[in-house]
């Protein structure tokens, strides 16, 4: 009998109806809020990585412009130094080995870079010189490339790639010519990779990158660690096309992403190459803890949905047998209308407010967990967000203020306004994402001959705000908002289009009297265009209206401006 109950009880209509209820609830729940929400969380981290993305390439290539002028004006700095070795009264062409010991140590003094210095006749033949290096015999550098580019050019200066010379050690050469009385002759010296290197990371920004120089045909000639050794070929072959770029990561080519910045005294480029990348840290491509926040959260949602999927039907089952029990019972509450309306009035005119106080506090909350903030993220600007907090909570207070006026005075503050600026608040800052939501377009005709105007900021802004929550309202399915201002007559005309369903003769007579509505039942409560009508008047103002069924409505609001 026991399976006989329960396999009766398996097949029973209201098993199967609890059953069917349960998908249809977890399907629309899912429809509702989990997909919508999956694809916001797919289009922001694609839109964080783009963003992360761009933001690096910015930042490597303002690094690589900066350190290639730097490191050009230091080798335009050794040059100089060179050349006012040669044309020191103190120096000729004749001076002996060892007394060129002192010039070079006027030059290790200024930059340590120097590691030799040699004087060399027009023939090529090297006639004095102090350094490291002992020659047992006579040398010649009548075949060296750099000095026929030297002597047979128009240059008097030149840097070398780096090379090998007779110690066997890299290093540079650097030389100048003077033409003196018809004879010309040339002064060297070499300079040390090494120095040249560690003044790359003493430039800006080199805790954050790894930097690297090379000539044009890949070669290396400085680098810092884990980069590669000068003399090398590079991975790093910079397009001669631009004088500055970025060259982002090919698929198959074992090399990150780099920005380039060629120098304009040598053929060489500085390339800067993203240290994180190079240290194995997180970059745009791998799982970020945004993305791992994302997912765990998601993983979070559809157990939470799923649990409250039950509980719905739960209560639904619940709901469908208490109905069928008190179907034939009405609850009427007519003698509290008046208070309901009164109460909806209230929560219509605060919401905005409230969600603004909303917004702002998860804002601080977010921008104080460490898990959503990094290193990039600019400092959130605390006085904003609580100055936003304390204007919402006393414009809550304005707000009840502003419902006694049916029944007294009630205490504004009054100053000059510039009314765009209020018109703003309200299109960007208080509205601006109802009606992006909304799929509203919003068209601004401003005349900015109008000048200030005597009113209370906040009861003004009310104003504008009811006239756009309406035409919200009117325009359910999108369409466009025109707000416009003139000066007409030494007054500022503000009008407000809308291309909704418009409005009937019969209800434009009725428009401002308080608590009738065009709305549909629980969707209005009639006190906004009262309200605002009241405002505009105890400014000395005109309230005007022009609708037509299916044309639309506009609301157009004329205040008195002050003179100058």
């Amino acid at each position: 009998m026991a399976g006989e109950s329960s396999e009766k009880g398996a097949g029973s209509p209201g098993a199967h109806h609890s059953r069917e209820l349960f998908w249809h609830t977890l399907g629309r729940l899912v429809l509702l809020y989990f997909l919508p929400l999956l694809l916001l969380a797919v289009f922001f981290q694609l839109q964080y990585r783009s963003v992360r993305r761009d933001s690096i390439r910015v930042h490597l290539q303002g690094l690589a412009e900066h350190q290639a002028h730097t490191f050009d004006l230091y080798l335009r700095e050794r040059l100089a130094n060179l050349d006012n070795t040669l044309r020191d009264p103190r120096f000729d062409a004749d001076t002996t080995w060892a007394g060129l010991a002192g010039f070079l140590e006027e030059l290790r003094h200024i930059s340590d870079a120097f590691v030799d210095l040699g004087v060399v006749r027009s023939d090529g033949a090297l006639v004095a010189y102090t350094g490291p290096v002992r020659y047992t015999a006579p040398v010649s550098y009548a075949g060296d490339a750099w000095f026929q580019s030297l002597c047979g050019s128009g240059t008097t200066s030149v840097i070398t790639d780096i090379y090998l010379g007779v110690r066997g050690k890299p290093h540079f050469t650097i030389a100048v010519r003077k033409d003196d009385g018809g004879t010309s002759y040339v002064l060297r010296a070499a300079l040390s990779p090494e120095r040249l290197t560690e003044y790359l990371t003493t430039l800006e920004g080199a805790t954050e990158v790894q930097a690297a120089v090379a000539n044009r045909a890949g070669v290396l000639q400085l680098s810092t660690s884990r980069v590669g050794e000068p003399l090398e070929m590079s991975a790093f072959v910079p397009p001669t096309t631009a004088p500055r770029g970025f060259v982002s990561r090919r698929r198959g080519v074992d090399r990150p992403d780099y920005a380039y910045a060629w120098l304009n005294e040598v053929p060489w480029a500085l390339v800067v190459i993203d240290a994180r990348t190079q240290s194995g840290a997180a970059v745009p491509g791998m799982l970020s803890k945004p993305l791992l926040v994302t997912l765990g959260a998601f993983l979070f949602m559809g157990v939470v949905i799923l649990v409250r999927a039950r509980q719905v039907v739960g209560v639904q089952l619940a709901t469908e047998q208490h109905e069928a029990e008190l179907s034939g019972q009405l609850v009427h509450a007519a003698k509290l209308a008046s208070v309901g309306e009164l109460a909806a009035g209230i929560a219509h005119e605060i919401n905005n407010p409230l969600a603004i106080i909303a917004e702002e506090v998860g804002v601080l909350k977010d921008s104080m967990d460490p898990e959503l903030s990094s290193e990039d993220d600019e400092p959130v600007d605390m006085a904003e967000h609580l100055g936003a907090i304390h204007d919402a909570v006393f414009r809550c207070r304005d707000i009840t203020r502003k419902l006694l006026t049916f029944v007294r005075a009630a205490e504004v503050k009054v100053e000059l306004h510039d009314v765009h600026d209020i018109l703003d608040e309200v299109l960007d800052v208080l509205l601006g994402n109802e009606l992006a939501i909304s799929n509203v377009i919003v068209e601004r005709s401003y005349d900015r001959s109008i000048g200030l105007i005597l009113t209370d900021r906040n009861q003004l802004c009310q104003v504008f705000v009811n006239l756009v929550k309406n035409a919200l309202d009117a325009m359910p399915g999108g369409g466009h908002l025109t707000v416009t201002t003139q000066r007409k007559n030494g007054q500022a005309a503000i009008s407000i289009r809308d291309t909704g369903c418009g409005m009937s003769p019969e209800q434009l007579e009725k428009i401002f009297m308080p608590f009738y509505t065009t709305k549909d039942p629980g969707k209005g409560t009639g006190l906004g265009l009262s309200v605002s009508y009241t405002i505009i008047r105890g400014f000395g103002g005109a309230f005007y209206v022009v609708s037509a069924p299916g044309k639309g409505s506009t609301f157009t609001v004329k205040l008195p401006v002050q003179s100058v």
